[in-house]
């Protein structure tokens, strides 16, 4: 059956949905972990795929360690009045993200896993200083110290560890908590920008196209055939690895595609649930690398993280 998609001029003629999904799934990190062992069957990437389902499975042992800690008054205050972010990643990190992380490399710790073993060993021996400087250049993009190897090993399980924080803090809030942040690029939880959006198919969300949080894990709507990174209608394009379809989504529904943008020259993955109801966003965007590989030749940049994944620097870099 022939389904209606929604372009920017439609919106005001679509049934209520919601705008803002909050990740309320205890399971999330459980499923996720069950779905990189999927993905990892018969797959080129099968080693990657595999290491990741083991630190999705320690996430969920450290989200279930220690409940949500209690958001402040005034800071859910101003995100309401104010337009702020309440879990803004820019603002002074609570340091309940090392307990996680604790958890995480402990349970990294008996795996089976060389490579993590090695890694989680290595980050357990970083003071709290040196895991907040790898925090931070996680959040910046960059290298924490001289050693870009080092960095790449270790920055995934810092990253899987601020995802945890992060995403039982947004899960414990209410959509009411949370305020307009004046720009549907970034998400209106913690302000980080998204690893991909996903046109979905639940009842109320029905064709509509949510961004995934790389951080908080919380879903934002946005409008189809909108450049995620400087909101552009103009020049949006979609590659899929079968090439490039310049006509607009109607025209090839596949799976994973890159939506990129001639204005900003970025893009960002867009995936539709319909083909399988299983995905999950970050262990999918993981397993599509090579589309990645495809749209960074023709020269776009990517306009948001996976927080499991760093690339590393190039040689010369």
């Amino acid at each position: 059956m022939a389904q209606k998609i929604l372009q920017p001029g439609d919106i005001g003629q679509h049934e209520p949905f919601p705008t803002i999904v909050l990740p309320t799934d205890r399971q999330l990190f459980a499923n996720r972990a069950r779905r990189f062992e999927h993905l990892a069957r018969g797959s080129a990437l099968g080693p990657l795929l595999g290491a990741m389902a083991h630190i999705a499975h320690a996430q969920q042992r450290a989200f279930d360690a220690r409940p949500a800690a209690p958001m402040a008054d005034d800071v859910l205050a101003a995100s309401r009045g104010h337009g702020m972010p309440a879990l803004s990643f820019q603002a002074e990190r609570d340091t309940g993200w090392q307990a996680d992380l604790d958890v995480l490399l402990d349970a990294l710790a008996s795996c089976g896993e060389t490579v993590l073993q090695d890694a989680a060993a290595r980050l357990a021996a970083i003071d709290a200083a040196g895991r907040e400087a790898i925090a931070d250049a996680v959040f910046g993009g960059g290298i924490a110290g001289d050693d870009p190897e080092a960095h790449a090993m270790l920055s995934p399980l810092v990253g899987a560890a601020l995802q945890v924080w992060w995403t039982r803090q947004a899960g414990s809030m209410k959509s009411e908590d949370i305020g307009l942040v004046g720009s549907s690029t970034v998400c209106p939880c913690c302000g980080s920008r998204p690893t991909a959006s996903v046109i979905e198919i639940a009842p109320t969300q029905h064709s509509l196209r949510y961004l995934h949080c790389s951080l908080c894990a919380t879903q934002w709507h946005m409008v189809r055939v909108t450049c995620t990174s400087c909101e552009s209608t103009k020049d949006i394009a979609y590659y899929s690895l079968n090439g490039k379809d310049a006509e607009g989504p109607s025209t090839r529904l596949a799976f994973a595609r890159a939506e990129t943008c001639d204005h900003c020259h970025s893009y960002l993955k867009i995936f539709t649930r319909e083909k399988d109801p299983m995905m999950d966003v970050l262990a999918d965007d993981l397993a599509t690398l090579t589309l990645d590989m495809l749209v960074d030749e023709a020269g776009y940049l990517r306009s948001g993280p996976n927080l499991l994944f760093s690339p590393g620097v190039a040689d010369g870099e």
